[in-house]
């Protein structure tokens, strides 16, 4: 699965889990949140992924929002994202 793929079926699978998802350029060049961020609003998480980052950092702000999620342990993932998921949880 290429890396356009996997931000999109990780990106489908955030908002079945109720995630807000919003795509915006990033203000200044500071680094700071490479890709984008987590942010929790008024009681709800929302992912914010900066629209002119490359797709793998992007894909790994998606996987940070989701990594340690109850749901997902029930659920049936494509192997990919399952992978990049506990992948991902082990190194945290």
């Amino acid at each position: 699965m290429d890396t356009h793929a996997m931000l999109q079926a990780l990106t489908e699978l955030a908002g079945s889990l109720e995630l807000g998802i919003r795509r915006v350029p990033a203000a200044g060049q500071s680094g700071e949140h490479p890709g984008g961020a987590v942010v929790k609003i008024r009681g709800r998480q929302v992912v914010f992924l900066d629209s002119t980052a490359p797709v793998a950092d992007q894909v790994g702000v998606v996987v940070e929002a989701l990594r340690g999620r109850a749901e997902l342990e029930n659920m049936f993932l494509p192997p990919e994202i399952r992978e990049i998921l506990e992948r991902t949880a082990s190194d945290g």
